[in-house]
């Protein structure tokens, strides 16, 4: 599905990721896990065409994302949920949904069957975003990104700062979406969310990827994972 082939990317003359390359399967959860500043955000930014390479390949399919403008990306087939979650905050509800659903053309079953996910939003549909709790905006970015009918869904942080209920709901979301056949990246710092629902994980420190790790395998290692992070 997704294929990062020795990426390195950098801001201006400051390089942040060198020699980077892991894939991600269909109907696969894969976690991108380290410390603050590692290179994780980056690396989804270059997947979606928001930062040039240097050096190396992204490859989707059959499609070499990093020959493609940003605003193709999308239109491959490819969704993300930033960090900040990138919402028209003036815009209501049914409006940010609407502008999912306009990148691929989905039709209104679509909408409903996001509804169906996140049915607290359904309740809110004339509300401006900005109104939202920061449960319901991240709920809102989702159901925005899933809209466009991806087979690739990228997310950056998607659990930062929210209550037990909606981390479990949004935990409940993404292992549908696998179960559909959906490609999830993810980038995460709960360590109960990551041994949970990922399948994989690929460690990012200072820029590179030194080790990827089937999910059965830190089971019982959370001392590797905690190091990563640099968390006692």
């Amino acid at each position: 599905m997704l294929n990062l082939n020795n990426i390195e990317v950098a801001y201006d003359n400051v390089q942040v990721l060198f020699d980077v390359s892991f894939d991600v399967k269909a109907g696969e959860i894969m976690c991108l896990l380290g410390r603050n500043g590692a290179g994780k955000t980056t690396a989804l930014k270059s997947i979606m065409g928001l930062l040039p390479l240097k050096s190396g390949s992204i490859q989707c399919e059959d499609n070499t994302l990093s020959t493609l403008s940003a605003y193709e990306i999308p239109k491959q087939g490819i969704a993300y949920v930033p960090q900040g979650r990138g919402l028209f905050s003036e815009l209501t509800v049914a409006q940010n949904i609407e502008i999912g659903l306009m990148v691929k053309g989905s039709n209104p079953a679509v909408r409903e069957h996001v509804l169906d996910m996140f049915p607290r939003l359904r309740e809110r549909l004339k509300q401006r975003a900005e109104t939202l709790s920061g449960g319901e905006q991240q709920m809102l970015a989702m159901a925005r990104a899933l809209s466009m009918e991806p087979k690739l869904l990228l997310l950056d942080e998607p659990t930062e700062g929210l209550q037990p209920s909606i981390i479990a709901l949004i935990k409940d979301v993404i292992v549908k979406l696998k179960n559909e056949g959906v490609a999830v990246l993810l980038v995460e710092h709960h360590i109960d969310t990551v041994l949970s629902i990922a399948d994989r994980v690929a460690f990012i420190e200072n820029g590179r990827c030194p080790e990827i790790s089937d999910i059965a395998n830190l089971q019982n290692n959370q001392a590797k994972i905690r190091g990563y992070l640099g968390i006692s």
